[in-house]
């Protein structure tokens, strides 16, 4: 099912009498998106601060091919994987590529890695409401991920799927396109610490502010985000951004979120996700100072939202630090 070759699944036994080793295996996103980066800073964390517990971050396709992954994989006990909700909502209910569903996968949270909030951008003057879309090319990200998932759902549930022009892009390209005029409307996004409401602008967004033309948010309607998620199943958050939030933004607007997270089985040694998640929390300083996504990451955003579905090794980690009951 997947092909990515896993290396290190053994317990290292540490000289002077001390506890074994364990090393990990942790599937982050594709490089250059910032999970791979703050990732390989946990595994620094680790590698200097823990006598029990190493980590190898490993870049990857994405969250699809990390749950297909982990749903094969024979041994789950040294992995550690980043997904999000839609993933295992696709698998759940056997939608492609998940024909078999999640098999005896039991997916336990660690910490959240970050929340992506989705929009459509453009510079069209005559395109400020989801009815203005139709007849335009809206291009969407690669056909198979998550995000071209939740934004097709959205877009059904305004009834106007069928009604727009739609591509499949890289996100790099959609940026691309947008500036250059090959396409009308673009997904984009910006990551968002929800508990601390911070936000991380990717570089394309403050690309497409510095061009001089009137970039802006072609806002969803909330009843759209409310039946996508409550009739049409869709697991995302829906979130309101205060006018001012983002740079491209004119006024409120209503958008959603998908939050990533840091997973594990829920066969995963209970003294290794304590580890993970206590050595994360105790050097969160350093993982800031690294940048990238990482600087978003706060105490009270590690465990947000994710109480009902984290691991109890994580859930102990997070009442030690009082920031759970």
């Amino acid at each position: 099912m997947a092909t990515l070759t896993l290396a290190g699944l053994s317990l290292i036994a540490v000289t002077g009498g001390s506890a074994a080793q364990t090393t990990v295996d942790h599937l982050t996103a594709p490089a250059g998106i910032g999970e791979y980066e703050w990732a390989l800073g946990i595994g620094r964390i680790l590698e200097k601060n823990s006598e029990i517990l190493r980590s190898k971050p490993q870049p990857t396709q994405g969250y699809v091919y990390n749950l297909r992954f982990a749903i094969g994989a024979d041994q789950r006990q040294n992995l550690v994987f980043n997904t999000d909700p839609i993933s295992p909502w696709l698998a759940s209910t056997k939608q492609s590529p998940f024909k078999d569903g999640l098999g005896t996968l039991e997916i336990r949270a660690l910490m959240n890695a970050t929340w992506p909030i989705w929009m459509l951008a453009t510079a069209d003057p005559d395109i400020n409401t989801p009815e203005d879309l139709v007849g335009h090319t809206v291009a969407l990200g690669p056909k198979a991920g998550t995000a071209t998932v939740m934004a097709e759902e959205t877009l059904k549930a305004l009834g106007i799927f069928d009604k727009v022009n739609l591509q499949y892009l890289s996100f790099g390209d959609i940026f691309s396109g947008l500036q250059d005029g090959t396409i009308d409307v673009g997904l984009v996004l910006s990551w968002y610490n929800a508990a601390d409401k911070k936000v991380g602008v990717v570089p394309g967004i403050l690309n497409l502010e510095q061009t001089g033309r009137n970039f802006h948010i072609v806002p969803w309607t909330e009843e759209a985000l409310r039946k996508t998620h409550d009739e049409r199943g869709v697991p995302y958050h829906i979130l309101k951004i205060p006018a001012g939030t983002l740079p491209i933004q004119d006024g409120d607007v209503t958008l959603y979120a998908n939050p990533d997270f840091v997973a594990v089985d829920a066969t995963f040694p209970e003294d290794l996700a304590y580890e993970f998640v206590r050595q994360t929390l105790a050097h969160l300083k350093e993982i800031n100072a690294a940048g990238g996504l990482g600087v978003l990451f706060t105490p009270a955003f590690l465990p947000y939202g994710l109480t009902e579905k984290l691991h109890p090794g994580a859930a102990r980690a997070y009442r030690e630090a009082g920031l759970i009951q």
